[in-house]
């Protein structure tokens, strides 16, 4: 109060809306000290850069493959995720933070299948790297110069964290956690400079703005994908985010709009004084709006169809998630059938997902796979407790087209392999409880009787689908609807025998159900070290 009277223009001057006290300019640095990250222990720091110049600020495609990448980049994932800005692309790569960013923009296009042929790294010799190999590589030198004191800049260090969240892969269950964990520093970050408050308003307050929008979506994502608490709330956000929401461009503000559903979403699976033991007991959901009408509210008519649809896969994600139904085998399950709407609009949601992803040249984003393992978890639940024959069959041909779905992303996605291979041991064990039910309900033949010559059948008449005259049922993959093309004569052949009741014990098959049943529910991380056991 004293300095205040005394000296009025240079206090007032100096103090900002926000702050607490005056606040004196330092003398030391000409930034901003919260702008600043703490420096790591000298011993640390000593050791480990040499390291990281030598071997991690290497770490960069040719030029020609960035080119190919940074493309790729721009197309298809800043302009839904703008969290790196574009003229870091070009900067000069004598700044390590121009480094770390050109690195990510890398990271985050290497994990398009179509890039596989120029995964290459000048660290790492003329041939291209395995998808797995050049995300690995890339992610581990931007996290170890990030634990150096190359980079002080906290932005940086968000923009770093965030695009690590999304797109660092664990490479076994051990390090299922890390996405996550990456995301939370984030928003360590972000709450440390006072982004949250949404009142910063220097030059580049827009940039800070899409970069607070884009964590605050990424924790939704991750709480859906990893089981995780949210750590943003809107009660803790200074202005309003919806206000925020609507400047931002529009294929931005299109997933941001699908977020802030999500955000409604993760509400059903929250823990309160009336949920079981089991967490999954009840029926409830939310009717999410159409998403034509979001795309208009958008202002998003003209954004390129590959991005839309993106958004549109991303969206029907959500809508799976928006139906939490009981598990089945559950009394409530047992007594009652599920909601009309919710029953329909998640059946609707996993075949537009399975549509889309082979046919609209998604961008790749990691809700793009774990997308298709909802679909995946919704089609075994219709495969293993539907009464119909045909119904069992639609859903049987359904899942495996997911299963080769998640398999096309398992080279770039640690999570889509392990879902791909829990899915392909499930068809495999079905496959042999088919064939030998197959086998036990076929008449067995009093007398041998004489193998049939090509000359004596008609190529003309299609043969009835059946077990074959050695009395071995035909396989799988030609009668039991993994072709686009569905043959419903075995299953109905066997409509009253439960051939999951005919598994072999030893596939552990409570196991895999769990798995895939807990797919659907984010109220608890998921296991991944129980699920990797059946992956292959």
């Amino acid at each position: 109060m004293f300095m205040e009277a005394a000296v009025p223009n240079v206090t007032r001057a100096s103090s900002q809306k926000g702050d607490v006290g005056i606040w004196f300019p330092s003398t030391t640095t000409s930034q901003p000290s919260q702008f600043i990250t703490s420096r790591p222990p000298p011993v640390m720091d000593g050791f480990m850069l040499p390291f990281v110049r030598e071997h991690c600020l290497t770490c960069l495609p040719p030029d020609a493959d960035y080119v190919r990448l940074k493309r790729v980049f721009l197309q298809k994932v800043h302009p839904i995720f703008p969290v790196i800005p574009v003229a870091a692309l070009d900067g000069p790569t004598d700044n390590p933070a121009n480094i770390v960013l050109r690195q990510l923009a890398c990271l985050a296009a290497g994990a398009d299948p179509e890039l596989t042929p120029f995964l290459r790294l000048n660290n790492k010799g003329p041939n291209p790297l395995r998808p797995a190999e050049f995300s690995s590589t890339l992610s581990s030198s931007v996290r170890a110069i990030l634990e150096t004191s190359l980079i002080p800049d906290r932005v940086v260090h968000i923009q770093a964290l965030t695009m690590l969240s999304l797109y660092t892969q664990p490479t076994c269950a051990e390090e299922s956690d890390l996405p996550a964990q990456l995301g939370g520093r984030a928003i360590h970050h972000i709450q440390t400079l006072g982004l949250h408050l949404l009142r910063y308003d220097g030059p580049n307050f827009s940039d800070l703005e899409n970069l607070f929008c884009a964590v605050w979506a990424l924790d939704r994502i991750n709480a859906a994908m990893y089981g995780r608490p949210c750590l943003i709330h809107e009660r803790d956000i200074g202005a309003d985010l919806e206000a925020c929401i609507k400047k931002r461009e529009p294929a931005f503000r299109l997933l941001l709009s699908v977020a802030q559903w999500l955000d409604k979403v993760v509400e059903l699976y929250r823990p309160g004084p009336s949920a079981q033991v089991s967490g999954f007991d009840k029926v409830a959901y939310i009717d999410l709006p159409v998403l034509e009408a979001m795309i208009v509210d958008a202002d998003a008519l003209k954004v390129p169809t590959s991005l839309i649809a993106t958004i549109e896969t991303f969206y029907h994600a959500v809508i799976i998630l928006s139906c939490r139904l009981p598990r089945p085998g559950t009394r409530i399950a047992a007594s009652t059938l599920p909601p009309p709407s919710a029953n329909a609009r998640r059946s609707l949601a996993a075949e537009r997902i399975a549509c889309a992803v082979p046919r609209d040249c998604l961008s790749s984003f990691p809700f793009i796979p774990y997308a298709v393992s909802l679909a995946l978890s919704v089609e075994y639940r219709k495969m293993r407790h539907s009464r119909l024959p045909m119904f069992r069959a639609r859903a049987m041909s359904a899942f495996k087209r997911n299963c080769d779905l998640l398999r096309t992303y398992g080279d770039h996605y640690w999570s889509a392999g392990v879902v791909a291979g829990l899915g392909e041991g499930v068809l495999r064990e079905m496959e042999r409880a088919a064939n030998t039910l197959a086998k036990d309900l076929s008449p067995q033949p009093t007398e041998v009787q004489p193998k049939p010559t090509p000359k004596n059948q008609d190529s003309s008449t299609p043969q009835e689908a059946g077990p074959t005259p050695s009395g071995e049922a035909p396989p799988l993959n030609h009668t039991m609807g993994y072709d686009n093309v569905l043959d419903f004569s075995v299953i109905e052949a066997i409509s009253g025998q439960d051939v999951f009741g005919h598994i072999d014990p030893n596939f552990n098959l409570d196991a895999v159900e769990d798995a895939l049943e807990a797919n659907l529910d984010i109220g608890l991380p998921p296991n991944w070290g129980d699920w990797g056991q059946f992956a292959t």
